[in-house]
């Protein structure tokens, strides 16, 4: 995968020099991502140093929020990004928080049923599935 920006010069060139020596195309398929800028609309330089440290963003937010922020932009349809780290900040509060806030309550509600019936919790969909429990009902529908 590339980026927009490499087409002209690095796929078009691997395309006539393959073709030139091999008679066939370089390459099959062919992955292109959009351009990511810098939040004032540039492109990110490190001479002008107008992009946040990846270090740092990575260490306050986490490499998950980075990627869903990443994954969810409008990079991967080949459009251009200008960066954000409050974007990256909004995927924590927004996804992984809730995610993260959903996945406790489930581990504190198993322990708390193996404490009280004494045995380890087995997740069974054959036993999901029999349940006349509404809210089961619903889910599994």
């Amino acid at each position: 995968a590339e980026g927009l920006d490499q087409t002209r010069g690095w796929f078009y060139t691997l395309m006539v020099i393959s073709t030139i020596l091999f008679d066939k195309p370089a390459f099959k398929n062919l992955i292109v991502n959009g351009l990511v800028l810098a939040s004032d609309g540039k492109k990110m330089s490190k001479r002008l140093k107008n992009y946040p440290d990846p270090t740092l963003v990575i260490d306050s937010c986490g490499a998950d929020a980075l990627r869903l922020y990443l994954i969810n932009s409008p990079v991967v349809r080949a459009d251009v990004l200008k960066f954000q780290e409050e974007g990256v900040h909004e995927v924590v509060r927004g996804v992984l928080l809730p995610w993260f806030n959903s996945f406790r309550f489930f581990t504190q509600c198993v322990d708390r049923w193996e404490g009280l019936a004494g045995c380890k919790f087995v997740p069974s969909t054959e036993v999901a599935k029999s349940s006349t429990n509404d809210v089961d009902i619903w889910i599994m529908a």
